[in-house]
């Protein structure tokens, strides 16, 4: 079942992004649309078919094979599932979930059901760890760890992108060509990822919605069930969420927050950082889950 909603730059893309991974260590990464109560979802799968399952949440724009690349490591252990969101750029159908209602909450509940993972560790990339929060907040017993990586869900920001983002979002509108739009990418990730950036301005040239507001905000009231152990890992230098609040506000939610990490860079890191995250994220998830 192939579903032809993306541009054919997009679908390029995305598909060289796919190949890119064959070329990695143990690759083996499959994908197949798979139906839920809630309709087609595309899923992607890492790792060795019998290893215990790991789901990764992407982040905004960031579809399923940079996300696997981000988590690469974790395939050496696991079998990493990274499914594309619904209202995002990826290969999945349909508009996205209301962020105030608990939409993306029940679509990943009915997504592990239908790949029949009652529960499992997870991890959340931005956008996708409030996603994650959200299933956490309903089905908490569906986690069983949880890394958040410079997450969206404990707060909506406004001021701190909006400062460095308006005049160069503007500049970008008027010409519509690399220049601004590397102008417009700088804060968020330098030339940190050129695959990435290069994504995210096809997204821009297809004219595909933006889906910018997250569920959330979680506080304490929403995941006081939520007992799994939580590493956090955030961004000093991060355009949407200040770090000292980031760190307030989920200590304040998050009665199990056991683990939490700095990274001096931005919210996408560079290939260095994102190799530090790739080890604190594996190392974690084998100390609380035992693996061989």
């Amino acid at each position: 079942m192939e579903i032809d909603w993306l541009s054919a730059e997009l679908k390029q893309r995305y598909q060289a992004q796919w190949q890119r991974l064959q070329g990695f260590e143990g690759a083996r990464v499959d994908g197949r649309y798979l139906q839920t109560s809630m309709g087609p979802v595309w899923v992607l799968e890492a790792g060795p078919e019998d290893a215990p399952p790991l789901f990764a949440v992407h982040g905004l724009h960031t579809p399923a094979p940079f996300t696997l690349e981000l988590f690469w490591p974790l395939t050496q252990h696991y079998r990493v599932i990274c499914a594309d969101i619904p209202g995002q750029a990826g290969r999945t159908p349909g508009v996205a979930p209301l962020p105030n209602t608990p939409g993306y909450g029940l679509w990943l509940d009915q997504l592990l059901s239908a790949l029949d993972i009652p529960r499992c560790p997870m991890v959340g990339l931005s956008f996708g760890s409030a996603v994650l929060l959200d299933l956490a907040a309903q089905q908490p017993e569906r986690i069983s760890a949880a890394s958040l990586v410079v997450p969206a869900g404990f707060f909506r920001p406004l001021l701190r992108p909006m400062k460095r983002l308006v005049l160069p979002l503007l500049s970008f509108k008027l010409h519509t060509d690399q220049l601004h739009f590397d102008q417009l990418m700088k804060p968020l990730m330098g030339d940190n990822w050129p695959e990435l950036e290069a994504y995210y301005f096809a997204v821009f040239q297809a004219g595909m919605p933006m889906t910018l507001i997250p569920p959330g905000p979680f506080a304490i009231e929403h995941l006081s069930r939520f007992k799994a152990p939580v590493q956090l890992i955030y961004a000093l230098d991060d355009l949407y969420f200040d770090p000292e609040k980031l760190q307030r506000k989920a200590q304040q939610a998050l009665p199990d927050l056991e683990q939490q990490i700095a990274i001096d860079d931005l919210h996408i890191p560079n290939a260095q950082n994102r190799r530090q995250i790739q080890d604190q994220v594996l190392q974690f998830m084998r100390n609380k889950n035992r693996l061989w």
